[in-house]
């Protein structure tokens, strides 16, 4: 009985690393496409460097995401 209860116990920790990859995989992919949009506006047109402060709380507003991602984890 004692080697189930150590099964699960592991099990756990695996689920709440698998939920941590999986949820912080769709912000760092949002990040990542931001910023390479970003990118590619001011290459084009170096004018849209004056919508960086716009950017940035956009960022902000993704990795909200991810923070909530981790804060699930002591939740569950």
């Amino acid at each position: 009985m004692t080697y189930f209860a150590e099964i699960t116990g592991s099990i756990d920790v695996l689920a709440k690393g698998l939920m941590m990859g999986f949820g912080m995989l769709g912000p760092a992919l949002g990040i990542g496409m931001v910023g390479n949009a970003f990118m590619n506006a001011v290459g084009r047109n170096p004018e849209a460097s004056k919508y960086l402060g716009q950017i940035l709380v956009i960022i902000g507003i993704i990795e909200l995401m991810a923070l909530l991602v981790f804060a699930s984890l002591f939740i569950i």
